[in-house]
Parts: structure tokens; C-alpha cells; sequence
């Protein structure tokens, strides 16, 4: 009876220390190996998913949780987002933007941006795409299929859409960008930032260090959450944020209200990315052969 008790004791704590229940895995969605998926965009029926190695964009049937389609785009894809009816997907080998028919499958065009781009999204009738390479951040017309503006960040990582703005970051911090005006509006010293989510009342950012939290009412770090890197692309889900550590394959779960860890799960290979989709974590195994589906 007493070590009865005594395990009870130790599930209870340990279910404390995650922050109460733990993520449970919804499905894991086989991909050839060799591709190195990379990260994952909703888009129409489907979920779309970038492949790293592999010069193609994959479309699985989030009902089944099987790839039903490939798309041919560029070379290194990774971040994507999805906005006028397309996939925007960024090539880092072609330092292009492929942009995708979510209706038809097919590319329609391979907008040329910056060297290297490392991130994309689409926000406020734009895409938006970093270039890590040339140091600046792009804006697409979807109208015109091509750049509008460019915008100076040096070493132009994630980028995110939140609160009327777009937020990019860089080496030497974050910029907040109007896109209304079509100016930065303000600049937060912040060494080494690197990928970016946004919560209901914040953004964050991924550093050498760990999370930074930036409060988006007065443009300045707020908080400093200590995580072991290197870090991958973060994504809020549920009430948590979701930071992928690439090496120990396993997602640190951040609690917002308390700007602490307060637990993890382990996941397949190589985590980078981490999005969110219907309230659910995708999660693509980037030295692995699945993607991850996660219920918080």
C-alpha cells in the first residue's frame, strides 16, 4: 500500500513540474527520411510541409494523416505561411519565394529576395520573407509577385505577425514594422535574436540564451527565460509556448503567465520548427521521418 502511495505521489509531482497534463502525440505522419522536413503551414483543406533537402512541398490530408501530393519549388525550403490563397515558401538555395496554389497544388511563381532566406509568412495582404544572407526583411504584393520593400535587419532570422505588426529578428535585435506605413516602427536592442512567436500579449524571441519576452505596449524585453540551446522556431499552443530544443529532441514548454519552464516532451528527430494548427502542434522531425501531430 505505502509504495502504492509513494507512485502516486511521484505521478502527481511530476505531472505538477509539466505544468499539469502532458502533450499527447495525435498522430505521427511517415515522410521519407532523406527529405529533412522542415516545417508546417494549414492551408486550405491541408497541411503543407516544407522539405529542407528535397526540392519539394508536401501536402498531407490532415483527415487521414497521409501525404497525398508534392509540389516542385526551390532548393533548402523551410518557412512558409499561407495568405491569398497560396503557400509562401521560402528557398534558401535559390534565394527565392515560391509561391504555391493551395487550390491547385502547383507553383505559379519563384519570386526573387534577398541571399538566403531563412523565414516566411504572409500578414496584413502581403507575404513577408527574411534574407539571413543580405541582411533585410521583404515585402511582397501578392498582386504583382515581387518585392515592394526591403527593409535592413542584419542577419534577418524569424519573422511573425502580431498586434497590426509584422516583427522580425536579427542579430543586433528586433524590428516592428507598420506595414500601413511602410516603415519600421520601432527597433529593440536584442543580442543575437534569432525565431520568433507571439502570444496574446507578447512576442518572443529566441536567443543564445534562451526566450526573450517583448512587451509589445512599450517595444522593450520584459523577460528572460534561460533555455539550453540551440533552439529552433517557436510557436505558441494552447496556453504555452513551445520551444523546439534541435539536439535533445524535445519541445520545452514555456508558461507565459509565470515567463518560466515548466515542462517538456519528447518528440522525433531533430525538432525546428514548432506550428500551430487548429489548436494542435505540428511538429515536422527535421533529422527524422514524420511529422508530429501534438494535443497540449
Amino acid at each position: 500500500m505505502r509504495t502504492m502511495l509513494a507512485l502516486l505521489a511521484i505521478a502527481v509531482l511530476a505531472s505538477a513540474a509539466h505544468g499539469g497534463t502532458a502533450p499527447t502525440v495525435v498522430a505521427k505522419i511517415p515522410v521519407p527520411g532523406s527529405i529533412q522536413p522542415c516545417a508546417a503551414a494549414a492551408g486550405g483543406r491541408f497541411v503543407w510541409v516544407s522539405a529542407y533537402a528535397s526540392p519539394v512541398l508536401l501536402k498531407i490530408d490532415p483527415r487521414r494523416n497521409v501525404v497525398v501530393g508534392r509540389t516542385p519549388i526551390g532548393f533548402g525550403a523551410c518557412g512558409l505561411g499561407f495568405g491569398a490563397g497560396s503557400l509562401w515558401i521560402e528557398d534558401t538555395g535559390s534565394s527565392t519565394i515560391s509561391r504555391v496554389s493551395a487550390r491547385t497544388g502547383k507553383r505559379v511563381a519563384a519570386i526573387p529576395v534577398g541571399a538566403t532566406p531563412y523565414d516566411a509568412t504572409f500578414a496584413c495582404g502581403h507575404a513577408w520573407a527574411t534574407s539571413n544572407g543580405s541582411g533585410e526583411v521583404s515585402q511582397i504584393a501578392p498582386s504583382r509577385n515581387r518585392v515592394i520593400r526591403r527593409y535592413p535587419l542584419s542577419r534577418a532570422s524569424g519573422i511573425v505577425a502580431a498586434f497590426g505588426s509584422v516583427w522580425a529578428a536579427g542579430a543586433d535585435g528586433v524590428i516592428r514594422i507598420d506595414p500601413a506605413a511602410g516603415a519600421v516602427a520601432a527597433r529593440i536592442p536584442l543580442e543575437g535574436g534569432v525565431w520568433t512567436a507571439a502570444s496574446a500579449d507578447a512576442v518572443w524571441v529566441t536567443t543564445a540564451k534562451g526566450l526573450a519576452r517583448i512587451d509589445p505596449a512599450t517595444n522593450a524585453v520584459a523577460a528572460s527565460i534561460p533555455i539550453s540551446g540551440p533552439l529552433g522556431d517557436p510557436a505558441v499552443v494552447g496556453d504555452r509556448v513551445w520551444v523546439p530544443q534541435v539536439r535533445r529532441n524535445r519541445i520545452v514548454l514555456v508558461d507565459p503567465a509565470a515567463n518560466a519552464v515548466v515542462g517538456s516532451v519528447k518528440v522525433g528527430t531533430g525538432p525546428f520548427v514548432v506550428t500551430e494548427i487548429g489548436g494542435e502542434a505540428w511538429v515536422p522531425s527535421w533529422r527524422g521521418n514524420a511529422v508530429w501531430r501534438l494535443r497540449p
